[in-house]
């Protein structure tokens, strides 16, 4: 099934406007601009709280990088042979889209690092519907990128959504007890 699901979304719109799209949408550059966008906004916005929102993407990206890629991608990569992205693995079946990875397709590491930010700045903004409505329609968008792009079976997408709202988290909390 996640292969077959994997296969539909890398096909859907194949060849159209869609590709550059989401070859866009998961380019590090636009993702490092992105980020870089908010956190300047919240320079420059929020005074009040800009200091713990920043340490605690600092700490939520830090677990990101330690577990995410130093534990699943790295560590057991010495130990076990780990999920082959779906391009390399059903080259006759899925087209490769944008920067070509060749590392352990799970967990997604664009997911996990996305969802991990923007689960803190929902936290910090619930309040304000404009946040979280953006963050859940840029995290959709990510994942639709990342399987379409051939990068991703949809089990990797949710394993990445799910340790970016722990790493989140735990950013959170650990701010609290700062």
């Amino acid at each position: 099934m996640d292969l077959s699901i994997a296969i539909f979304i890398n096909k859907l719109g194949a060849g159209t406007f869609l590709d550059t799209a989401t070859k866009f949408i998961s380019s590090y550059l636009f993702l490092i601009a992105l980020w870089m966008a908010l956190i300047i906004a919240i320079l420059f916005f929020d005074k009040k709280n800009r200091k713990t929102l920043l340490i605690t993407i600092l700490i939520a990206i830090a677990l990101h990088f330690l577990i995410s890629e130093g534990f699943f991608k790295i560590l057991l990569a010495t130990f076990f042979k780990l999920r082959v992205r779906p391009y390399l693995a059903h080259p006759d079946l899925i087209t490769a889209l944008g920067t070509n990875s060749t590392d352990s397709s799970f967990p997604s590491n664009h997911m996990s690092s996305t969802v991990s930010i923007l689960t803190v700045f929902v936290y910090f903004y619930k309040k304000y519907w404009i946040v979280w409505t953006s963050a859940v329609l840029f995290t959709i968008l990510m994942a639709f990128s990342r399987t379409h792009n051939g990068m991703h079976y949809p089990t990797d997408i949710l394993a990445g959504i799910a340790l970016g709202i722990v790493y989140g988290t735990i950013a959170i909390k650990s701010q609290k007890l700062l």
